[in-house]
């Protein structure tokens, strides 16, 4: 009799585990990002400006390990030139601010907390498309390629 219940129940921990194990979560479509923004932007990096560095709490010692050293991180803001406005009040030709995390010091002989915070390193006169989700932070933010010089962009 204990094996008649024993048998489902491993089933059941098999086939429910690749949903549970997946670290970060799937990237959200282009309709939930849109529904879930408060605005939508695309343009170009004017500025960033960020904090102090701080331990972002992400990266643990490994036991017996010398020499670790935490992940720091910054908060960072860029401003974005708007070419393009796919939801809210940015109109083109405004600014729009990008809130973002910037790892500043890698974690160093330690281990990754998964997920973690989602990381960006933006520049100045990158193209981006944001959106201002909190749900889908994962996939809120695209670095797009840069236009190439060719006949017609001269």
């Amino acid at each position: 009799m204990k094996t008649g219940i024993i048998i489902p129940l491993i089933l059941l921990a098999v086939t429910a585990a690749p949903g549970v194990s997946s670290a970060i979560p799937r990237p959200c479509s282009q309709e939930e990002l849109t529904q879930s923004s408060d605005y939508a932007v695309e343009g170009t990096v004017t500025k960033v400006e960020c904090g102090e560095a701080y331990d972002s709490g992400e990266c643990r010692a490994i036991d017996g390990e010398s020499g670790f050293k935490p992940e720091t991180v910054a908060k960072c803001t860029a401003m974005v030139s708007v070419t393009k406005s796919l939801k809210g009040d940015y109109a083109p030709g405004s600014e729009a601010p990008l809130p973002f995390l910037k790892v500043v010091s890698a974690c160093e002989n330690g281990s990754h907390i998964i997920p973690g915070s989602p990381k960006a390193d933006l520049a100045e006169k990158m193209l981006v498309r944001y959106y201002n989700s909190r749900t889908c932070r994962y996939s809120n933010l695209e670095v797009l390629p840069s236009p190439t010089p060719g006949p017609q962009n001269k």
